[in-house]
C-alpha cells in the first residue's frame, strides 16, 4: 500500500533516508530528529510538496518518494510538471520491486492530476530511461579566472541583497522564467534559502526595480593556505543586458580575492562570454582543444498523458503546416503500458489534434520510444539527430519539418533542484 505520510512514519522515513543517502549525513540522532522536523514541517506547510510511502502487509515503511508540483515554462507557456525526488528504499528490501512500485503511484497521481508531463533528478539515468524517462539538457560546470569575463559595465551599480529583498529577489526569477524554456517558477523551498540567507545575494536595479541578481558563496580550495578561495555562482539571472553587464564587471573585479569562479549552467554558449575559457584541469583534447567545462546530464523528463500535452501545448510559438496535415506515430512505452501504441495527430489549420488508435494496419510516419519523444518535445535534441543515430523511423517525412513543427527552438533551462 502507498498513501501519504503521517507524522508517525517520519522516523522510520528518516531511518530509509540515513541508509539510502549517506551523503545528507543523518547518522547521528541529533541529525535524524532535525530531519523528523523538517519532514513534519514541509507536509504540513502549502508548499507543493508531499511525502509518500510504501507500507507492507505489516505496515511497515519500506520505501519513500516526495512529490513536488511545479509551475515549468514550455515553450513560453507555464504548465504544471510534477517532480519526484527522495526515492529511498529500506536496505533489507532492495529487488523487491518497491522502488517500481513508487515510480508507478507517482505517474498515476500525475494522470489523476492531469499532468502531462513528470521530471526528476537519477540516481543512475540507466534506471530511470528504462522507465521511459528521457535526457534533458546537459550542465556545463565553467571554472574561469574572473579577468576572463569580457565586461565593460559599471560594478559600482551592483549592491548586496538581503532577506528583505525575498519579494524582489522572487520578481526577477519569475520574470526571467516566463522568457526561457524550462524554467520553474520560484519554489517554496527556493524562498526559505533566501530568507534563511543560505547564499550572498547582490543585485542590480533599474527604476526601483531589479534587472540582474546573482547567488554565490565563497569557498575556501581543499588543501591550499587561508587566503585560496574560489567564488561558487549559484544563480545568475538578468532581465536586461545592462542586468547583466554590471553583474560581470562586478566578478570580473574580484581577481584580487578569488582565483576562480565556478559557474554551472545550461547554457553552452557561455563560452563566447569569457576571454579565457580554459579551466584549471590543464588538459588538453586531441589535436588541441583546451578543456573549458566539465559537462553531466541529470534532468530527466517524461510524458505522462501523449494527448493531453498534444492538446495543452498546440506546440505554440512553432511553425505550423501549411496545409492538413495527418501523422501517424507508433509510440513504444513499456512502463506506462496504457501509453503504448498508435496515435494519429491532426494538424487542421488552428490546432494539433491526438487520437490513440486501438491498432492500425497503415504505415507510419514516426516509430520512436517514449523517453526519446519526451526529451524531443521538450527541446533537448532534434529528432533528425535521433533518426541518424538509428534511435528512430521516420517514413514520408521531413525530419527537418517534424523539428520545425515539434521541437522548441532552445533547449531547456533549469535551476531548480528537487
Amino acid at each position: 500500500m502507498i498513501r501519504l505520510l503521517q507524522q508517525q512514519d517520519f522516523e522510520q522515513a528518516a531511518n530509509i533516508a540515513a541508509l539510502a543517502y549517506p551523503g545528507m549525513d543523518l547518522q547521528t540522532l541529533e541529525k535524524k530528529a532535525a530531519f523528523v522536523e523538517r519532514l513534519t514541517r514541509e507536509q504540513e506547510e502549502q508548499n507543493n510538496i508531499q511525502y509518500f510511502g510504501y507500507f507492507n502487509e505489516e505496515k511497515e515503511l519500506l520505501g519513500i518518494y516526495r512529490l513536488n508540483d511545479f509551475e515549468c515554462n514550455i515553450n513560453g507557456k507555464f504548465q504544471r510538471i510534477c517532480g519526484i525526488g527522495m526515492v529511498a528504499v529500506h536496505l533489507l528490501h532492495k529487488k523487491e520491486k518497491i522502488a517500481f512500485r513508487l515510480l508507478s503511484h507517482f505517474h498515476e497521481y500525475a494522470r489523476q492530476e492531469k499532468v502531462s508531463i513528470v521530471s526528476l533528478y537519477p540516481f543512475n539515468p540507466s534506471f530511470y530511461r528504462k522507465m521511459g524517462y528521457g535526457f534533458g539538457p546537459t550542465r556545463y560546470e565553467f571554472k574561469f579566472k574572473p579577468d576572463a569575463l569580457i565586461a565593460d559595465g559599471k560594478k559600482g551599480l551592483v549592491k548586496f541583497l538581503s532577506p528583505n529583498d525575498e519579494e524582489s529577489i522572487v520578481q526577477i526569477y519569475n520574470d526571467y522564467a516566463k522568457e526561457h524554456h524550462g524554467m520553474m517558477k520560484r519554489t517554496w523551498a527556493e524562498r526559505q534559502h533566501i530568507k534563511n540567507a543560505t547564499t550572498h545575494y547582490v543585485g542590480v536595479e533599474e527604476n526601483d526595480r531589479l534587472i540582474g541578481a546573482l547567488a554565490f558563496t565563497l569557498q575556501s580550495v581543499k588543501d591550499s593556505h587561508f587566503l585560496h578561495q574560489h567564488m561558487i555562482v549559484y544563480e545568475w539571472i538578468w532581465t536586461k543586458p545592462e542586468g547583466y553587464k554590471q553583474l560581470a564587471s562586478w566578478l570580473h573585479s574580484q581577481q584580487d580575492q578569488v582565483d576562480r569562479i565556478v559557474f554551472r549552467t545550461n547554457d553552452k554558449s557561455f563560452v563566447h562570454a569569457l576571454s579565457n575559457p580554459s579551466n584549471d584541469s590543464n588538459h588538453l583534447i586531441p589535436s588541441v582543444y583546451h578543456e573549458v567545462a566539465t559537462t553531466g546530464t541529470g534532468l530527466m523528463y517524461r510524458l505522462t498523458n501523449i494527448i493531453d500535452f498534444v492538446h495543452e501545448m498546440n506546440f505554440q510559438n512553432l511553425r505550423r503546416p501549411d496545409e492538413y496535415t495527418k501523422l501517424l506515430i507508433e509510440i513504444e512505452d513499456t512502463f506506462l503500458t496504457e501509453q503504448n501504441g498508435f496515435y494519429e495527430i491532426i494538424y487542421n489549420g488552428d490546432f494539433w489534434n491526438a487520437t490513440k488508435l486501438p491498432d492500425s494496419n497503415e504505415d507510419t510516419n514516426i516509430k520512436i520510444g517514449i523517453q526519446d519523444v519526451s526529451s524531443w518535445w521538450m527541446g533537448c535534441i532534434s529528432i533528425e539527430t535521433l533518426q541518424q543515430y538509428g534511435a528512430v523511423t521516420i517514413n514520408n517525412m521531413d525530419a527537418r519539418k517534424l523539428d520545425d513543427w515539434f521541437k522548441p527552438k532552445n533547449s531547456p533551462i533549469c535551476f531548480t533542484s528537487f
